[in-house]
């Protein structure tokens, strides 16, 4: 892969910690209420419900333009879930509700597919991941 942006991030403290981002952003992450948290912060749920809706409707625009069309106002609600899976593990599931009120049903269902297609959260999440660990 060619990078054309490269994000970088550290986590200190795992769930219940501090993210900085390289150019100065900070996260106080903790334990939504849910886990027995204090939810006072940001948890790893809520940044990938963000990236994964911003991603999902840069794909909705893209595929449009690529049509032609002109979306007008849309939305995309993503709902990300924390759980147990079926073999014991914990296990993330992902729910996108995209909203298209200047478009008709058929065109929106082509625009989800496609969108689906070329949506790299999509993608990664459907596909296995290069894992590369170095210790620094």
């Amino acid at each position: 892969m060619e990078a054309l942006y490269v994000a970088v991030a550290e986590v200190e403290g795992g769930r219940q910690g501090q993210a900085r981002t390289l150019d100065g952003r900070a996260f106080e992450l903790t334990l939504p209420v849910e886990l027995d948290g204090p939810g006072s912060g940001t948890n790893p749920e809520q940044l990938l419900a963000v990236a994964y809706g911003a991603a999902f409707g840069s794909a909705l625009d893209l595929e449009a333009r690529q049509l032609g069309l002109d979306l007008g106002k849309i939305s995309v609600a993503c709902s990300v879930s924390f759980g147990h899976g079926d073999d014991g593990g914990y296990a993330l599931e992902v729910e996108l509700r995209v909203r298209l009120p200047e478009v008709d049903a058929a065109t929106a269902a082509r625009l989800l597919r496609a969108a689906e297609g070329t949506c790299p959260y999509c993608r990664m999440a459907r596909r296995n991941i290069e894992l590369r660990i170095v210790l620094a």
